[in-house]
This record gives C-alpha cells, structure tokens and sequence, in this order.
C-alpha cells in the first residue's frame, strides 16, 4: 500500500502542514528565496509529522497545534538533512543537487541553522514548555547518535547492539519525540503516550535498517542518491556488523578493506556476493521486521480505528519500502 493511501485519513491536516512548511519558511530577505525553493523540491516522505497526527488522532483527535508540532518535526527533520549531507559531502538527494554542492557549505550550515531557528520560533509561539522540553532532548540525542558515529568511522569493533544504540538516538529519537507530542497534545494518558511513544521509536529503528539495506542493495535510480555511501564514509551498518561477525578471523582483513572501499563495479560485486553468502541483509530485514511486529503488538491498548490502522499500514510500509 503507498504512503497516499495510508495516510487519507489525513489528508486535509498533511495539506495544511505542507501549506504551512511553504509559508513559515518564507524567508524576509527575498535573496534567501532560491534556498527557499530548493529545500521545499527535496520533499520527503513527510514520515514524522504523519506519526504524529496520527498518534493525536489515536489519543482523542487533533487540535490546532497539532499541525504547528507537525511542522516543527519537519522543519527539524529538514534541517539534519541539510546538515547530514554537508557531513557526508553527500552530492544528490532525491535525485536532486544537495545545498551544499550547489551554494557551499558555509550557506549550507547556516541554513540548516535557519530551518532549526524557524522551528523554535514556531516551538515559543506555543508557549508549551513541555512541548520545548521534549524537542530540545530530542536533538540533544539526535546528536549524539550521529557524533558517535562519526567517533566509531572505520572501526570494525562496532557490535549489533552498539549500532542499535547509535540509530535510536539518531534517527528513531525524532520519531518516538513525534508519536510523543502528538499523544501529550490530545490529552493521552501515562500508559497511551508511553506505547505511542515506544511504537514511533521501533518503527524509527526499523525505517533506519531498511535504509541502511536499501544502501548496499538497491539502486540509484531509486533511491535518488548514490548508493554505497554509509561505507565508503568508515559507517558500519547492520548488514555489514553481521557479516563481519559471522566471518572467519582469516577473512575478516581482507574483507574490511574490500568494504571501505568498495568504489568499483567489481568491489560491489564481490561485498554483494559475500553479504548474500552469509544472509547478512536477510538478517538485517528480519531485525526490522520484528522491530515493527513489536511496535505493532505494542499497539493493542489503543482503541480501534481508521488513524489506529494507518499507523500498522505504516509500520508495514517501512518494511517494503523500496527507496
């Protein structure tokens, strides 16, 4: 099923949202505009602010600052991005130049700084300090996934559960933080927000796994980015942690380097054949798959309902996602 059709119970609210993402951005200097207008082209899935309108949806139903919250995740969301690709002197997203290529990264940095800025501006007009709370521990430890990260670059010592530290901070952070202020601004009670809370954290897990697989084996075409990237920057990810782990000590040398630098045809070609021989993606797939099963089951004390079933269509949706 397509995000569209899991998300028509939405439909009118993500509009509104994509209309304000438009309007709250607009910037008072008109030389910022080109920016503008490129950043609004890299559109994404809108994955954060759907969790958490549906999580408010769940929770009793929206209020108008539903929508101001779903456009401060976004905004915050847009922003790393910017930021990620300047780390990753990353060259295309979604098919499309990044910011960084295309005015540098000094604009770059800054801008992503702006988006951030727009946020709070948003986040103080609410005069919600749990709502403020929540995001700035929300970046705190999105950040310090991705500074880990960078720590652990080319370090083959990274274990499964290491990595699964490193991708609850820095990416399932802000989605558990949207399922979590979508269930606090309707009013859910303790045990409501907690499962809420904890369905947007494992969903967010496993949406990072499928990304992380979909990097050694899918397409650029696809993807709207090169593929490979997560490597040839010294990042282990899931289906490599497995591998190296299932690999005689004799072969682990020279398969580390074949990894990192895995720049030819023939290098992918061989890491393809050596992650197929040891069932190191199917392992990472199976790790997503019960990530979401589990925030699934987790779901069973929240009443029935159309928002209460787009959400399991969206956890279902991670796991068959093909870019």
């Amino acid at each position: 099923m397509s995000t569209e059709a899991i998300l028509a119970p939405l439909k009118d609210q993500m509009r509104e949202v994509e209309e304000r993402l438009c309007s709250d951005i607009s910037p008072a200097d008109k030389r910022l505009s080109d920016l503008v207008f490129h950043v609004s082209k890299i559109q994404g899935k809108r994955f954060r602010p759907a969790l958490l309108l549906l999580s408010g949806q769940c929770s009793g139903g929206l209020m108008p600052q539903h929508i101001d919250l779903a456009v401060v995740v976004e905004l915050i969301h847009t922003a790393t991005l910017v930021h990620d690709d300047i780390i990753d002197e990353a060259v295309v997203r979604r098919h499309i130049e990044t910011m960084n290529i295309k005015w540098g990264s000094k604009i770059s940095i800054l801008f992503g700084d702006y988006l951030f800025s727009r946020a709070y501006t948003i986040l103080s007009a609410l005069d919600s300090q749990m709502a403020t709370l929540i995001m700035s521990q929300t970046i705190n430890i999105l950040c310090e996934g991705e500074i880990v990260q960078l720590l652990r670059c080319y370090d083959a010592e990274v274990t499964e559960s290491e990595y699964l530290s490193i991708i609850e901070r820095k990416t399932a952070s802000l989605c558990a933080a949207s399922c979590k202020l979508g269930a606090i601004a309707s009013g859910a009670n303790k045990k409501q927000t907690e499962v809420l809370t904890n369905y947007g954290s494992k969903i967010g897990m496993a949406f990072q796994i499928i990304d992380d697989c979909l990097d050694v084996m899918g397409t650029e075409e696809k993807m709207g980015k090169p593929i490979n990237l997560d490597t040839q920057s010294g990042k282990l990810t899931l289906p490599f942690i497995r591998l190296v782990d299932k690999l005689p000590t004799d072969r682990k040398e020279s398969a580390l380097e074949l990894i990192f630098q895995n720049n030819s045809k023939d290098s992918k070609a061989a890491i393809a054949d050596l992650l197929a021989e040891h069932d190191a993606v199917d392992y990472a797939y199976e790790t997503a798959r019960r990530l979401v099963k589990d925030a699934q089951d987790g779901l069973s004390i929240i009443p029935d309902s159309i928002h209460k079933t787009a959400l399991i269509e969206l956890g279902n949706y991670v796991i068959k996602r093909d870019r």
